[in-house]
């Protein structure tokens, strides 16, 4: 058995554990230790960031050469495209890239990044697609709220027949995009909200998604990065509102104080806390590591609001190093207080 250097260190602890409380014999532990080896070289890390980085540059030359006005009059004097050729042809990409990679799944499902990579891929093809056949039609030139509204339903549509969840949370993210666009089309606040906090109740909504996926067994699979997805747009959403409060003017903003945020401030730690509790207490992992990085990164940014003027800068690391020795050290006890009650 084949493992990193940190898992085969876990799994030598665990069976020198289980060794002592006897529940393997002296015999047993050295022949499962004998079968341990570590894999000198981690590929699939760097399968996965080879891929991406595949992906992105792929995107980002796709998105250059849309962009850049004078080269695509060049390719449009030379090839006499029109913008209803160009949308044509993506749609037509877009088409093959998902037959290629329908067959990819089928063929080779012993290469889930490669064939993931290509799904990704696709999937960016296909916003450029709706976003040139939007030109095209001359649909949704004012406002593109409605681009990413359509892109995410086809994203859902994608994450589900693919059973990515890579696709499910850009899915999440486009109506994210379309929920910001659409309420920031005017200057005005949204209802009396800025944008961070217009997006604690967009967030909540999507949290409350869960609950379709948990009862659907199609959508099982989701229900996990859908959970992460949803909290940590609840989180920075919450976070960001503790810098800027509910104020949309940059000018304002610098003329208020950053006491009046206490408020928010209090609103965040509590939130935070109480998440950190129904995370030990339910053995919530998600909720319990969310509430706590929010709670670490509301109390560092207070921190530094308030203290990093008046303190000389070697008293002010020396109080943060304390800080995060003092988080450290409770959040372990807790960690082995919770183990114990376990055991």
């Amino acid at each position: 058995m084949q493992l990193n250097k940190e898992k085969a260190d876990f799994l030598q602890k665990a069976i020198e554990e289980w060794q002592s409380q006897e529940l393997l014999s002296d015999e047993q532990a050295v022949q499962l230790k004998q079968s341990i080896t570590v894999r000198k070289f981690d590929w699939k890390q760097v399968t996965v960031y080879a891929f991406i980085i595949a992906v992105a540059c792929a995107v980002l030359s796709i998105i250059v050469l849309l962009a850049d006005k004078p080269l695509r009059a060049l390719i449009e004097k030379f090839t006499q495209i029109t913008d209803f050729g160009i949308s044509s042809i993506l749609t037509i990409f877009t088409g093959l890239i998902f037959w290629y990679t329908k067959r990819r799944f089928e063929k080779h499902p012993d290469t889930p990044f490669s064939n993931s990579s290509f799904l990704l891929f696709g999937a960016f093809l296909s916003l450029a697609m709706i976003s040139y056949w939007a030109k095209t039609l001359q649909v949704f030139q004012h406002n593109y709220a409605f681009i990413f509204l359509l892109s995410a339903i086809i994203y859902a549509g994608l994450a589900v027949y693919f059973n990515s969840q890579t696709i499910w949370v850009l899915g999440i993210l486009m109506l994210a995009l379309a929920f910001g666009t659409f309420t920031g089309s005017s200057e005005e606040q949204f209802l009396g909200l800025n944008f961070p906090m217009r997006f604690i109740p967009f967030s909540l909504l999507i949290l409350s998604l869960l609950m379709i996926l948990k009862k659907n067994e199609r959508l099982k699979s989701f229900y996990r990065i859908h959970y992460i997805t949803g909290l940590l747009l609840f989180y920075v959403a919450l976070w960001l509102v503790t810098i800027f409060g509910n104020y949309s003017s940059y000018e304002r903003w610098l003329e208020v104080k950053q006491l009046q945020f206490l408020l928010w401030d209090g609103v965040l730690f509590a939130v935070a806390a109480t998440g950190m509790y129904f995370g030990l207490k339910l053995n919530d992992f998600i909720l319990g590591n969310s509430s706590l990085v929010f709670f670490i990164l509301n109390l560092v940014t207070r921190y530094f609001e308030y203290f990093w003027h008046p303190l000389h800068k070697s008293i002010f690391f020396m109080i943060l190093a304390f800080i995060f020795w003092f988080i450290g050290s409770r959040a372990e006890k807790l960690w082995n207080l919770k183990f114990l009650e376990e055991k």
